[in-house]
């Protein structure tokens, strides 16, 4: 049964209003002035309310707003009872006017038939409803909201450790700069000094376009005096990538230290992860070995962009090309190793292909040809900032843009 409150100034309208609907599965109860009737409201909430359009004490404008107001009787839809809604002129008519522009849903003249009112009290019930509904779902919504936005900050906070844990896996840092006063004038810096003597200098770059990347670089220094140097694409990014690097990072390490040659190191790390990874997923890589202090270069590869060497002699530049197919691709592929001279003032780069295919606004790609140009130019006229200034490059070129593959750059100096 609906609950239907009439706010009235006498007894006429209730009585006139219980003797024509009283059957239609109404109950009606009764206030006599708007100070009643808005606290009536409040404690029984009824579903509807038939406000007497000129009460005598309160002005019923007044009344139906304060209604309209209060959270706790807002949505209860507010019928007005007119003698005459038809009628233009006098205060009953301008209250009417007001208190629709207020709130109020509806108006319907007290002399109207039964049939009449009970269809009008039908059509506010259904807005009840409906409202009803609406304020269910929102609050269903509300709370649906809330628990995603927990389970988003839970996975933003394992993000956030999965990629302190994914950094790690990268060479520790040493200090390049000796000095222990800062520069406030230093330019930015984005590489990272991970290998010095007199003799070599290995430094890095890595940015990954997500929380957590596929790319991964490496750079181990073996108890013969050889350093071991590697670059590592993983194909894609995000959750899965990470993964991965951080099996090929176990695999790789443990790989090195049982074998030399670097075509060795790839052909066997190959077979292992064929056996571990069945995702579809492939890597390629790019992995050297620097042996007397730097004066000859061992190296090997898996399908990855071809490293450039500046020669410092000529002021020439060459690109590495000896290379195999990616890991994971099939099993017992051959991985030839081949060797380089170095001498002093030779600078190899070692890169991933998210440097060359970065893109501009107008979606065109970097390219290869660009980064020799770039690279060229750099090595001749700032040769002490080669990656920073590079990185400061490539921004510049993308415009804003934003990254669509993980990126990482080594750069190994020969002195």
């Amino acid at each position: 049964m609906s609950n239907i409150l009439v706010i009235e100034s006498g007894e006429d309208t209730l009585r006139q209003l219980e003797n024509s609907i009283s059957a239609k599965d109404f109950c009606l109860e009764g206030a006599h002035n708007g100070e009643e009737a808005v606290d009536k409201a409040k404690e029984l909430q009824p579903d509807v309310i038939l406000l007497n359009a000129d009460l005598s004490d309160t002005n019923s404008v007044e009344t139906c707003k304060r209604l309209k107001s209060d959270p706790e009787t807002e949505n209860i839809p507010v019928i007005f009872l007119a003698t005459d809604p038809s009628n233009g002129n006098g205060k009953e008519a301008a209250n009417l006017l007001k208190s629709l522009e207020t709130g109020a849903n509806d108006c319907i003249s007290s002399q109207s038939n039964p049939e009449e009112v009970c269809a009008r009290i039908q059509v506010a019930l259904r807005f009840k409803r409906s409202m009803n509904q609406a304020d269910a779902l929102a609050t269903q919504l509300n709370e649906l909201n809330a628990e995603l936005y927990q389970r988003n900050l839970q996975v933003e906070r394992e993000l956030y450790v999965a990629r302190q844990l994914q950094q790690s896996l990268l060479p520790p840092i040493i200090k390049d700069d000796e000095s222990s006063e800062p520069d406030l004038d230093a330019l930015p810096t984005f590489s990272k000094c991970h290998y010095k003597n007199d003799k070599v200098k290995i430094s890095g770059v890595y940015l990954p376009c997500d929380a957590l990347g596929g790319d991964l670089y490496d750079v181990i220094p073996f108890g013969n005096k050889s350093i071991g140097v590697s670059v590592a694409d993983v194909s894609g990014h995000g959750v899965p990538a990470g993964f991965i690097t951080a099996i090929f990072k176990s695999a790789f390490y443990r790989t090195t230290h049982n074998v030399e040659k670097p075509g060795d190191v790839f052909y066997q790390l190959n077979n292992e992860l064929v056996k571990i990874i069945k995702t579809g997923d492939y890597i390629t890589g790019i992995y050297c070995r620097l042996i007397d202090e730097g004066r000859r270069m061992e190296y090997t590869g898996a399908g990855h962009p071809y490293p450039m060497l500046y020669r410092a002699k000529d002021d020439t530049l060459v690109r590495l090309t000896e290379n195999g197919t990616p890991l994971i691709w099939f099993a017992d592929m051959e991985y030839p190793t081949v060797t380089v001279d170095l001498e002093p003032g030779d600078k190899i780069l070692i890169f991933s292909d998210g440097i060359t295919e970065m893109k501009n606004p107008r979606n065109e790609l970097f390219g290869e040809e660009a980064l020799e140009k770039l690279y060229l130019e750099l090595v001749r006229k700032v040769p002490n900032r080669i990656l920073d200034t590079m990185i400061e490059h490539l921004s510049d070129y993308t415009e804003g843009h934003p990254l669509e593959d993980d990126m990482s750059l080594v750069f190994i100096e020969i002195d």
